[in-house]
C-alpha cells in the first residue's frame, strides 16, 4: 500500500519577495488600484499553502550562486522534502554557474536534487529566442555535470504550451521532467486536450502541470472557476497516474488578499493528506 500523500507532489515555484510587486497597485490600463505588496519569502509561501517542495528560481541574477545570500535561501529550506535550484532563472537568466554550484550543495544540502531550466527559450544576455540547438545544449552540459555529482541529480524545465511545435523531441532528450506551463484555459476539455499533446508525443516522460495563482495579464487574480478547473484536473491527472507532479507559483503574488490563494489553502487542506493511490 502506498503511504505516499498527495501533498507529497505539490511544489510552490518561487523567487524572492517582492519580486512581483511591479504588477500590484496599477491595472493594465494604467490606474491606480491600491498599493498592494507581498513581503512572502520562498519558505514562508511553501509553509502557508502546505507544499513540502519548493524549486527556487533566480529572478535578475537573484541569489548569486555562491553567495551568502544563496546558502540563506538552502538554509531556510531545511525543512521541505525536495528542493531545485534554477539554472535558467525568469527571462532565462544565467550567470553560467549555476550546476557547478548545485552540484557542491548537494552533499550539504540532501534535499537538494537537481536543476530547474526556467524560461529556457529565451536568452537573456542576446535578448533573442534560444534555437533548439542551443535549448539542447544547454540540458546535454547539466546532465554531464550533474552525473559527476555525489547522487544523482535531476533536470527540470519549464515547457510552455504556446511553444510546442516550436521544439521538437529530442531537445528534451535529458530533462527528466518536463513542466508545462499555459495550457487553454478556455474550457476543461481544452485544457486536456492541450495536455494530451504532450501525452502523446512524449509518453516516457516524467511530467508536471504548473498552475498561475495570479494573471499577469490583467494584473489580479485569475478567474476563481478557471482556476478551481486547473487544479481539479490537474488533481485527476495526478491520481490517474498520467502527471507526476503540480506546481503552484507563486510566493511574490500571496499575502496580497487573492482569492486563489485563499482558495488554493484550503483545498490544500481539504486534499493533501489522501493518500495517492494511482491507477
Amino acid at each position: 500500500m502506498s503511504n505516499i500523500k498527495v501533498r507529497d507532489k505539490f511544489w510552490i515555484f518561487a523567487s524572492k519577495s517582492h519580486d512581483d510587486d511591479p504588477y500590484f497597485g496599477q491595472s493594465k490600463d494604467g490606474i491606480l488600484t491600491g498599493c498592494e505588496w507581498s513581503r512572502i519569502t520562498p519558505a514562508e509561501g511553501a509553509f502557508m499553502l502546505g507544499t513540502p517542495n519548493l524549486m527556487m528560481i533566480v529572478s535578475d541574477g537573484i541569489p548569486v550562486p555562491y553567495s551568502r545570500d544563496a546558502i540563506g535561501y538552502l538554509e531556510s529550506f531545511c525543512r521541505l522534502k525536495r528542493v531545485l535550484w534554477s539554472c535558467t532563472g525568469s527571462g532565462g537568466f544565467r550567470n553560467g554557474n549555476e550546476e557547478e554550484f548545485i552540484c557542491d550543495m548537494a552533499d550539504e544540502y540532501p534535499n537538494l536534487i537537481g536543476g530547474f531550466f526556467d524560461d529556457v527559450t529565451w536568452d537573456h544576455r542576446h535578448q533573442r529566442r534560444r534555437t533548439p540547438a542551443e535549448c539542447k545544449e544547454l540540458f546535454d552540459n547539466a546532465r554531464k555535470t550533474f552525473d559527476k555529482a555525489g547522487k544523482p541529480m535531476e533536470i527540470w524545465s519549464t515547457c510552455y504550451s504556446s511553444q510546442f511545435d516550436l521544439y521538437p523531441k529530442d531537445t528534451f532528450e535529458n530533462v527528466d521532467v518536463m513542466t508545462i506551463w499555459g495550457m487553454s484555459r478556455t474550457s476543461k476539455e481544452n485544457y486536456l486536450n492541450d495536455f494530451k499533446r504532450y501525452e502523446d508525443v512524449y509518453p516516457e516522460k516524467k511530467k508536471a502541470i504548473g498552475i498561475y495563482l495570479y494573471h499577469y495579464m490583467e494584473r489580479k487574480a485569475w478567474n476563481l472557476d478557471i482556476f478551481k478547473m486547473e487544479c481539479e484536473t490537474a488533481l485527476e491527472l495526478l491520481k490517474e497516474g498520467r502527471i507526476d507532479e503540480i506546481i503552484f507559483l507563486t510566493n511574490c503574488t500571496m499575502g496580497i488578499g487573492l482569492e486563489t490563494e485563499y482558495w488554493l489553502r484550503n483545498w490544500i487542506d481539504e486534499v493533501g493528506d489522501e493518500i495517492l493511490e494511482v491507477k
